[in-house]
C-alpha cells in the first residue's frame, strides 16, 4: 500500500525526546502532534513564510486553497 503525500522530519536529540515526553502523555502519535503543531502554527502566522511582494490577502490561503473564506 503506499502512502501518498509523505515527507520526513528530522529532530535532533533534545526535541525527539521532548516530543516523545508530549506523545506519550496525550496519547498521540508523534506524526499527529507535528501535524497538529504545523496546522495550527500556520493558522496563527499565515504570512510567516509568504514573500514580501506588497500584495495585501484578506483570507488564508495556505488553509482555505479555495479562497472561500470557509
Amino acid at each position: 500500500m503506499s502512502v501518498k503525500n509523505r515527507i520526513s522530519v528530522s529532530f535532533d536529540d533534545m526535541e525527539f525526546q521532548i516530543l516523545e515526553r508530549l506523545s506519550s502523555h496525550t496519547q498521540r502519535s508523534k506524526a499527529e502532534l507535528i501535524r497538529t503543531i504545523v496546522e495550527e502554527f500556520l493558522k496563527d502566522n499565515p504570512n510567516r513564510f509568504r514573500l514580501k511582494t506588497g500584495i495585501s490577502r484578506d483570507t488564508n490561503i495556505l488553509l482555505d486553497p479555495d479562497g472561500s473564506g470557509s
